[in-house]
């Protein structure tokens, strides 16, 4: 069964394997544009955005480093969970699985998991890069993309769930709906509540945000701290999110094993 599922799945799974290379190359290149301005300055280990603002080819790389931190989590997602289930109803597949032998619990987790554990890795890949290599250059420009950093808070476990949460929930509509065109649809259109959803159950636990805003660091602005503890401002609300789309992905799981146990072959 684990083989059929990876079997069924290895389109989809090149795919992914490509955005996440592809991504992870781009990551590589725009941190290269922003050192290269800054080395033309003279300024090569800036970090203050008061003292070198990027402009130009740089501030692009940076807009285009944020915008694949926020939204390749979710395209890897959408790849992996749409057709997973729907592609095999609507060509009428499924039927081979479920009069075979092989359980529908077991169908429907086999799958799952080989596509969750693949996202992940595709995911983590792009977000160990950004945290890693990206984030001292993306916070010259904090002040201007703040609402793409909420969609990814520099926080790898974040980044790596939102593919996970992505990918069950694209599952579990496929399941529902059996056709892949409509849950693609609809899967873009929960996108935000779900992010939404996540914001709202953590915004309801007691948990501080992180340290490193002005003034929050306990830094002088002169100091190189001041500035760099905004890369990990975040990670305690990242944190929170993380284990709460766990919660919401073992939900989900659950929710497609009795969806999946109740298919007609």
């Amino acid at each position: 069964m684990t083989w059929l599922a990876i079997r069924l799945l290895r389109p989809y799974l090149i795919i992914s394997v490509l955005i996440s290379g592809v991504s992870t190359a781009f990551l590589v290149h725009g941190s290269a544009v922003v050192q290269r301005q800054l080395d033309a300055r003279g300024m090569p280990g800036c970090v203050n955005p008061n003292l070198c603002w990027p402009t130009g080819p740089a501030m692009n790389a940076i807009l285009g480093m944020e915008l694949v931190a926020a939204f390749v989590p979710v395209l890897i997602g959408l790849v992996l969970g749409v057709p997973l289930f729907a592609r095999e109803r609507e060509e009428g597949t499924v039927a081979f699985v479920l009069s075979q032998s092989v359980s529908r619990r077991r169908w429907v987790v086999t799958k799952l998991a080989c596509a969750l554990v693949a996202g992940g890795l595709c995911t983590a890949v792009v977000a160990l890069t950004y945290r890693l290599l990206v984030a001292r250059y993306t916070l010259l420009a904090n002040d201007l993309y703040e609402l793409l950093e909420l969609l990814h808070l520099n926080h790898v476990g974040f980044m790596v769930m939102q593919t996970v949460f992505t990918t069950a929930v694209a599952g579990l509509l496929g399941l529902v709906y059996g056709r892949t065109l409509r849950t693609l649809v609809v899967s873009l259109v929960w996108w935000p509540f779900g992010v939404a959803a996540v914001y709202a159950g953590v915004a309801l636990l007691p948990v501080a945000p992180g340290s490193g805003v002005a003034g929050d660091s306990g830094f002088s602005p002169d100091d190189d701290r001041y500035w760099t503890a905004d890369i990990s401002y975040a990670d305690g609300f990242g944190y929170a999110a993380t284990v709460l789309m766990i919660v919401y992905v073992v939900t989900t799981v659950l929710l497609a094993r009795r969806v999946g146990r109740r298919l007609a072959v």
